[in-house]
């Protein structure tokens, strides 16, 4: 947890295909379903929806809502231990070297490191204590007695949701919005990125890249 005064800034991280060369939420799919903790139906609709969501069709926030709702009735315990085991598997191995070495360097400057995400807690928990950094924002699941509801607990950290996050966290923290750092890739991320004074675009999406470019934001890698 950050301590107000003990850092001069803050750099925000997004998680999948940031700090991640992919879909965290892929490869946990992918496992539940062969542990076949995740049904055949379920499996088929959660791909059905991934396709919706690439191809824009629909509201992005509905269908990612929608994607979470095979985990009803799911023990949290279940789930957590099922991300812990998909990060040392699979995760581990796609956290882009580039940005170990921005963290590396923004902690040499005393700055705050803080994975920002609209990725679930269970998934974000292992890489944000791996990589060492300073807190975390992002996407909690609602639970009843252990059990999954299937549903989010507060808000998805999604869009205008994660510049709020931001802000709410700079003014609690006493940071500047305007010394702070955001690295994402999606043009989803715009919101936050033009309201911090450093944005970096990391592997982004097309409509994120013309925009970086059009912004002279720096553009860390391109690989997509």
């Amino acid at each position: 947890m950050v301590k107000p005064k003990k850092f001069n800034y803050v750099a925000f991280y997004d998680l999948d295909h940031t700090i991640l060369e992919g879909n965290s939420a892929t490869h946990l799919v992918e496992e539940a379903r062969q542990r076949e903790i995740m049904t055949a139906r379920q499996y088929n609709h959660a791909v059905f929806l991934s396709v919706l969501y690439k191809l824009r069709i629909g509201d992005p926030i509905r269908m990612i809502n929608r994607m979470l709702t095979w985990l009803r009735g799911l023990e949290e315990s279940v789930i957590r231990q099922l991300c812990l085991e998909v990060f040392h598997a699979d995760l581990k191995q796609l956290i882009r070297k580039e940005i170990v070495c921005s963290l590396e360097e923004h902690k040499s400057a005393n700055g705050a490191v803080v994975l920002l995400s609209s990725a679930t807690a269970p998934i974000c928990e292992p890489i944000s204590l791996y990589l060492a950094m300073d807190d975390l924002i992002c996407t909690r699941l609602k639970t009843n007695d252990g059990i999954l509801t299937g549903q989010t607990d507060g808000k998805l950290v999604y869009g205008p949701e994660k510049k709020k996050r931001m802000f709410e966290f700079c003014r609690h923290h006493r940071f500047d919005p305007g010394q702070a750092y955001y690295y994402g890739d999606s043009f989803t991320d715009r919101y936050v990125m033009k309201a911090v004074g450093n944005p970096v675009a990391i592997s982004p999406d097309k409509r994120l890249l013309k925009l970086a470019r059009s912004k002279n934001w720096p553009v860390l890698t391109c690989d997509r």
